[in-house]
């Protein structure tokens, strides 16, 4: 085990620690979590539309039986998602581009309005004199959030470039200052962008969202459609976790950018199909960690809770001290807060108990996978808010499908058994802190 730490130390912790520090990476994580109660709204209207108010849905199918005319009063929440599901890639391309200029100590207010001109500069022509929607959501991300980089940075660049500033006499009130301050920089980035899109256009005269969609997002997504992709990346952010690194903080502009499109796609899916059988893509990292790779927490440590609590009871058990962290832990860890139990126990280079921390989401998610591909549970699209407690939200998420919320109660024993004996064996080892023996 030591030489195993030598290695991460020595090899794996820099790479993660450095790319914690990309500013690019930053930005476009940061943006993300930024959206995310726009993305948590949105779902949770898809969800009592599709539960409550859609006469095929799992409630009702009985209210429309008291309300006939039940569908007909989706139409009372849908207009939600016009402002936040279906206009993501504007919020994101401002939000990366402001979050890139800040790291830089540039105007991010102004970085981000001039990436929303430029996105629709770079935007599909009109047809007939009206500009289509079918690039503002999902379909848009990865131009959004290209623009958002580039424009970020080098609306940064040129900023600082003493011979691109209008002055103004002091007496101008400071904001007219600041605009002239920036009005060639925006002027230069937006003639770039057009003669870059006329270019575009020669090329693919649907535009750029079109060139870029079939060259770059679709085969990242094909890369995302195999359930090994979230597999990987949660091996990944588990060995950080082990380590004291925020794993799943530390992937996350990973799996972020190549399934943001995919999780708004599903949702929109949801809300059209009133149901989650039949999603676009069922085997995102949100689908598959969410309910199978995070009960309790990262690590599905309420397993491992549930796994102190049971052996606790036994006359031969000596841990006192895991026994009354796994008490205090138990409540927070109802509600996906962990940090008590991976920092008390510790988890953390802990090498007794890394190993199911490890093996625990990994077979969770894959079994969910399986579980989803052969048809016996709906994938949880919806985004019900991460710190609702399964197996309810196993059961919102998929639109209120018992059958999936099921399946998270049978694989959360499964975690269990995966957790007991590795915590028998701690059982035997002496717990010592500052010299002392626990007993």
């Amino acid at each position: 085990m030591n030489k195993f730490n030598d290695i991460m130390e020595k090899y794996f912790m820099p790479v993660a620690a450095k790319l914690n520090t990309v500013k690019g990476l930053v930005a476009v994580r940061d943006a993300f979590l930024q959206i995310f109660p726009l993305t948590l709204i949105g779902s949770l209207v898809v969800m009592v539309n599709v539960v409550f108010l859609s006469s095929n849905g799992f409630i009702g199918q009985y209210l429309v039986n008291i309300i006939p005319s039940l569908d007909d009063y989706q139409a009372i929440l849908s207009p939600v998602l016009n402002g936040t599901i279906s206009m993501m890639a504007v919020f994101v391309v401002l939000l990366i581009a402001r979050n890139m200029a800040r790291q830089y100590n540039a105007d991010g207010t102004k970085a981000g309005i001039t990436a929303i001109a430029a996105f629709f500069v770079l935007y599909t022509p009109k047809i007939d004199g009206m500009m289509s929607d079918a690039y503002l959501g999902a379909n848009g991300i990865f131009v959004a959030i290209i623009t958002g980089l580039l424009v970020g940075f080098f609306f940064s660049k040129l900023t600082t470039i003493d011979k691109l500033k209008i002055k103004m006499p002091d007496t101008v009130p400071p904001e007219v200052i600041k605009s002239f301050m920036v009005a060639i920089p925006t002027a230069i980035i937006l003639v770039v962008t057009s003669i870059i899109s006329f270019i575009i256009m020669q090329i693919e005269p649907e535009g750029i969202n079109a060139l870029v969609y079939g060259a770059l997002q679709a085969p990242i997504q094909s890369l995302g459609t195999s359930p090994l992709t979230p597999l990987l990346l949660i091996f990944i952010a588990m060995v950080l976790w082990s380590f004291g690194i925020h794993g799943t903080s530390t992937v996350s502009p990973i799996y972020l950018s190549i399934y943001a499109s995919m999780n708004i796609a599903n949702i929109a899916y949801a809300a059209e199909a009133a149901t989650t059988a039949g999603s676009p893509h069922p085997y995102t990292w949100f689908v598959l960690f969410e309910n199978y790779g995070c009960i309790g927490g990262t690590g599905n440590t309420l397993a491992l809770i549930v796994a102190i609590l049971i052996l606790s009871r036994s006359k031969s058990w000596k841990r006192n001290d895991y026994t009354k962290i796994a008490k205090l832990a138990l409540i927070p860890g109802l509600f996906c807060i962990n940090e008590p139990i991976i920092f008390g126990l510790p988890i953390v280079l802990n090498p007794l108990l890394i190993v199911p921390f490890i093996l625990a989401p990994i077979i969770s998610m894959g079994l969910g996978a399986l579980m989803i591909s052969t048809g016996l549970v709906l994938p949880g699209t919806l985004d019900v808010g991460w710190t609702t407690p399964q197996p309810f939200k196993a059961f919102l998420s998929a639109s209120g499908s018992w059958e999936t919320a099921l399946s998270v109660c049978v694989i959360f024993v499964i975690c269990v058994l995966i957790y007991l004996p590795f915590v028998k064996m701690a059982n035997k080892e002496k717990n010592v802190v500052g010299g002392i023996e626990n007993e």
